[in-house]
């Protein structure tokens, strides 16, 4: 017997079956317990049949982790109404960023800062192909930034549009941008080791400030203006 041939939408059900147990083992036994042959054991599928869908374990690794921003995603849409100028939405993309990151830093330093056998923007073209409603509600430089692949390209595309709104050169935003990124891996690395005294409401606000030191001298020293 040949294998049976499944439409487009029967095929993307099945992928999102798999995504859905991989989801439930990591919030269950964490990200590095993750395997083919325990979704094959969640779902009843056999690992052949999984492999079929995916080339290797990270490919299904990344696309559950992908699954943790749908939260983000919607706090995003919730204060696009409030962000009313370039520099608000820069901050405050900033700011629901890594409160959600600090509270999953394991994910996030998985899907943003760990190799990947797949382009990450593959991925995401792929995850929001499968689950376009959560991007429904986000438009603009968000929405770019959302449909990225590597953190400084999805960085950058909210940071692109305040510079130019302060007259800021291309290549001190892309300092700006390689700092930021710098220092949000230092927090997020201590937020993966445990270290109770940094919680994510803390780390979410050492964020913040190092951000608002970065811009401040560049936007209010009197070199560039809006």
């Amino acid at each position: 017997m040949g294998r049976v041939k499944y439409s487009e939408s029967e095929r993307d059900k099945i992928i999102s079956t798999f995504i859905g147990a991989a989801r439930e083992i990591i919030e269950t036994e964490g990200v590095d317990k993750l395997s083919i042959r325990r979704v094959a054991s969640f779902t009843g599928y056999s690992s052949a049949t999984i492999y079929l869908y995916f080339p290797n374990v990270d490919a299904l690794v990344t696309l559950a982790c992908m699954s943790y921003l749908e939260n983000y995603c919607r706090d995003l849409a919730k204060d696009m109404e409030r962000m009313k100028t370039n520099y608000d939405m820069f901050i405050n993309s900033w700011e629901v960023f890594s409160r959600h990151a600090f509270a999953n830093p394991n994910i996030f330093y998985h899907l943003f800062y760990s190799p990947h056998t797949i382009p990450l923007r593959d991925t995401v073209r792929m995850y929001y192909k499968l689950y376009p409603a959560q991007l429904e509600a986000i438009t603009g430089p968000l929405y770019e930034m959302l449909q990225g692949g590597t953190i400084e390209e999805r960085c950058l595309s909210v940071l692109g549009p305040m510079s130019e709104d302060y007259n800021i050169p291309a290549e001190d935003a892309e300092m700006i941008n390689d700092i930021s990124i710098s220092y949000f891996r230092k927090l997020l690395e201590i937020r993966c080791r445990g270290e109770e005294e940094m919680d994510s409401a803390v780390l979410t606000n050492k964020m913040m400030r190092a951000l608002g030191l970065l811009i401040d001298v560049h936007m209010f020293r009197g070199e560039y203006q809006a």
